[in-house]
């Protein structure tokens, strides 16, 4: 009786083609492995500098994308850790150490360009453009990251603001557009924070205005203030009047 072959040959049925198909992937895979761990290095050798979009997103994105073009190939074997975690763990070490130094000072500019970045590179695993195994996972992991940074970008810029009265308000939200008026942020992303600024910030304010004005349901309150001896009435920000102002945040 002929004597069994090892496991991976009775896999495929014993043939030369499928052993050398395994030896193909093998090598296609070490490969990958290298990549990985020269991605690593590469990331943290990059300088720190003033970008939109960090040049390690951009390398990591074309890893991604090389892995996703040869996931055939290396799909059949075995790995103990997952390559593109790790290519996601160094980059997202990389960017946070960044994001000190590039948006230091800034308000709420750090969590802009975490942002940005994981943005772009989640954009890059929507379907057709990425396909392989674990994609599913990476990408549940990277909109976590959004959610994530949007909440504390919104907690430390924007949140402060439902302490303030109407007066001191109006004067922190003037800077606060002020300042972020010329922040870079991607196209798709820009709008769909605008919208959850807008989201944030606008109910708890009118109804703020609502009190304000003894539940008139005015459109704008007003205050008569006296200085030397003659009244004059102030008016605050409407509603649509903050919103028109944050739908005004951001450039491309």
């Amino acid at each position: 009786m002929e004597a069994a072959g090892d496991g991976s040959m009775g896999m495929f049925g014993g043939t030369p083609d499928a052993a050398a198909a395994i030896g193909r992937s093998a090598e296609v895979a070490g490969l990958l492995n290298k990549l990985v761990n020269g991605l690593g290095a590469a990331v943290m050798d990059i300088p720190s500098d003033e970008f939109t979009i960090h040049p390690s997103t951009d390398l990591l994105i074309q890893a991604l994308q090389n892995y996703s073009c040869n996931t055939y190939l290396v799909e059949p074997v075995h790995h103990t850790t997952d390559p593109c975690s790790h290519m996601v763990d160094c980059w997202a070490a990389k960017l946070k150490k960044d994001a000190e130094m590039i948006r230091r000072g800034e308000k709420g500019g750090k969590y802009i360009f975490l942002l940005n970045n994981t943005y772009d590179v989640l954009q890059m695993l929507q379907p057709p453009s990425a396909s392989f195994a674990g994609v599913e996972e990476l990408e549940s992991r990277l909109t976590s990251m959004v959610e994530l940074y949007k909440k504390c970008y919104l907690d430390e810029c924007w949140a402060p603001l439902h302490r303030l009265n109407l007066d001191m308000f109006a004067a922190e939200f003037r800077a606060i557009c002020d300042c972020q008026s010329t922040w870079k942020v991607t196209a798709e992303l820009r709008y769909k924070l605008r919208q959850e600024i807008v989201d944030f910030v606008v109910p708890p304010y009118e109804v703020s205005l609502c009190d304000r004005s003894g539940g008139s349901g005015l459109s704008f309150p007003l205050k008569r203030l006296v200085f030397g001896g003659k009244k004059q009435k102030k008016r605050y920000y409407t509603g649509a009047q903050l919103e028109g102002k944050i739908r005004g945040l951001f450039e491309g």
